[in-house]
């Protein structure tokens, strides 16, 4: 069990680490159209909180099951 859970610490951070580069992404300037208004980024910026927010729920069940194999051994 607390391997599984350093595997999904691990994935949680590769994904915490993707999502911060998503974002940084977003910084770029944006596209101008012809009539004057800028783009939007809601593409972009709404799977950056997606992967944000599974990286989050990730590591919360891995540090779940690392107490809980911690409690048993």
């Amino acid at each position: 069990m607390l391997e599984a859970a350093r595997s999904l610490a691990l994935l949680s951070a590769l994904l915490l680490a993707v999502s911060v580069t998503i974002w940084g992404m977003l910084r770029g300037p944006l596209l101008q159209r012809l009539d004057g208004s800028r783009a939007s980024n809601d593409g972009p910026a709404e799977l950056a909180l997606k992967t944000l927010v599974l990286a989050f729920a990730l590591s919360f069940v891995a540090a779940v099951w690392a107490i809980v194999a911690w409690i048993v051994a």
